[in-house]
């Protein structure tokens, strides 16, 4: 019985010379060159190996010669395309190991086709027969061999005509950009590999066993499904390629592309009030206003949803005024009428230079509320203060729910709106950090990717719901870093904004748009709808398409 403790053999399906040098460097123990791998990084999907848009072999062959073969110290195989009626398989194969490579695989291969195409080309001897045939060949040659197969019948094929390694496939890759979504269980993938190899090794005691494909996306899965099946190793294209070049490109320029929002708000005119955070246009608005109202004692009503940030408005106008201390801030849930007296010296609005903030300001008592206004009128306070003085003034701040109008009208009070943080997400980027700051990190600890997943939310609890999110992903992930793994879990997936029959059909595509940064892709996927079906409705609602 074989330990578990042993080398795995690790082959790196590659269609670029550059991959090819890393994968070596890396420590793979053999490189296979595909079409598959080429137009992957030419942008296709694997897939597209299967399609008739190249001469396969030649098409192979002259990336692999300029490219690859001579450039590494590791065996190289080259994908052969069996399928072709005109190929003499004899002289093919003579011409491969004349090229330098050290062996040949069955590549593109029928095994990913099924139903009539399949027996046609079976019928026709265009099918895995014919890719037998070719490794034989190869074989007899002297060439070393990998064959492909999905299946008992077909590995076993592989098996009788000698070659000595064979890569059980599960299908297209999943994951990334352009994964094939498979049916493929991790559990049922060793499964079957297990069942799979035991029958191999008892028929051809010597064959390497592999795997490759389907649900194995990444080292530790690759790891499950070997230690299960008892395999000798694994092949990876598009894990080892386009997965890892997708995310570090999208991260390199998520990094590129955040570095200007991470810029000191300092650099941004105009200057925001100490603990407002942001460059937005609604943020802009919104401190011009605070700026507007600090130079004033004017009673304002601060109206936002909960975790907007109302409390560091109310904070902002107190500072901004050069009063000394903090502001005093009561509950209109509370008994607060005998705290609100003009009276002094217990009376808060008889206090000069006092900033009371009075939240949940929408729960306030009629009464109260008359007393309020009184007092704003006529620098009285009824019952408790002095009607005939005139005595120092507080300011008054009120933090009211949306929809204040009544409220600022009936105290004859200025109105101060704190937009909702899905209105600004593109200050997300600096809240984020200087909330990090706050938390003892550097703007290091999130990830670039994770600021844009970050700016893709619609952030019902605001700012509060923000901080919340980011102080547990910082205490449970380890090294304390913002992750997008960590984030996702956190938080879920994200919904999308309401469709157009609840909201305007324009506002609902303009917030998605904004969400992803204009990207049109990522867009549609967000809202659910094809590519196209955005371009025309932006095109119907005279947005730029």
């Amino acid at each position: 019985m074989r330990g578990l403790k042993r080398d795995i053999l690790v082959g790196a399906a590659i269609g670029l010379g550059m991959t090819a040098r890393a994968a070596a460097d890396g420590g793979a123990d053999f490189l296979l060159v595909l079409n598959a791998g080429r137009l992957r990084v030419m942008g296709a999907p694997s897939l597209a190996a299967m399609l008739p848009i190249a001469d396969s072999n030649p098409f192979t062959d002259a990336f692999a010669r300029r490219e690859i073969l001579d450039r590494v110290r590791i065996p190289v195989f080259f994908g052969a395309a069996a399928c072709d009626p005109r190929l003499d398989l004899p002289r093919f194969v003579a011409g491969i190991r004349e090229a330098g490579y050290h062996g040949i695989a069955n590549f593109p291969t029928a095994i990913h086709l099924d139903g009539a195409l399949r027996q046609a080309l079976e019928a026709a001897g265009l099918g895995f027969g014919r890719e037998v045939a070719l490794l034989a060949e190869a074989r007899a040659q002297g060439l070393a061999t990998l064959g492909y197969a999905k299946t008992r019948a077909e590995a076993e094929a592989m098996a009788d005509a000698g070659v000595e390694r064979l890569v059980l496939n599960f299908g297209w890759n999943a994951g990334g950009s352009m994964g094939v979504p498979g049916g493929v269980r991790l559990e049922d993938a060793a499964e079957r590999a297990r069942r799979v190899f035991a029958a191999l090794r008892r028929r051809a005691p010597g064959i390497r066993c592999l795997v490759e494909g389907g649900p194995i996306v990444d080292a530790q899965h690759m790891l499950q499904v070997c230690d299960a099946s008892r395999a000798d190793g694994y092949v990876g294209g598009s894990t080892l390629d386009r997965l890892p070049l997708e995310l570090s490109v999208m991260q390199s320029t998520s990094a590129f592309k955040t570095a200007a929002l991470l810029r000191p708000a300092e650099a941004a005119s105009p200057a925001l009030p100490r603990g407002m955070v942001g460059r937005s246009a609604a943020a802009r608005t919104l401190a011009q206003r605070v700026a507007r109202l600090v130079a004033t004692d004017l009673p304002v009503v601060v109206e936002g949803e909960p975790g907007s940030g109302r409390s560091t408005v109310a904070r902002a106008l107190h500072a901004g005024a050069g009063r000394a201390g903090g502001p005093i801030f009561l509950d209109a849930r509370e008994d607060i009428a005998s705290a609100l007296s003009a009276d002094p010296p217990r009376g808060l609005l008889g206090r000069q230079g006092v900033t009371v903030v009075v939240e949940q300001a929408d729960a306030l008592p009629p009464v109260l509320r008359a007393r309020l206004s009184d007092w704003i009128e006529r620098g009285a306070f009824a019952r408790f203060g002095k009607p005939e003085e005139r005595l120092p003034r507080a300011r008054l701040v009120l933090v009211h729910p949306p929809g204040a109008q009544g409220l600022a009208r009936s105290l004859s009070a200025q109105r101060l709106v704190v937009p909702p943080l899905r209105d600004r997400l593109e200050d997300i980027p600096l809240i984020t950090r200087a909330m990090l700051r706050e938390a003892g990190r550097g703007a290091g600890a999130v990830e670039p990717a994770a600021l844009r997943l970050l700016m893709a939310r619609s952030w019902p609890g605001n700012l509060r719901e923000l901080r919340e999110v980011l102080l547990r992903t910082l205490t449970e992930t380890p090294g304390g870093r913002v992750t997008v793994a960590a984030l996702e879990a956190a938080l879920g997936p994200a919904a999308p904004p309401p469709a157009p029959e609840t909201l305007d059909e324009r506002a609902w595509i303009m917030d998605a748009l904004r969400r992803h940064r204009f990207r049109r892709g990522e867009t549609a996927a967000f809202l659910g709808i094809a590519r196209k079906t955005l371009y025309n409705r932006m095109r119907r609602l005279g947005l730029e398409a």
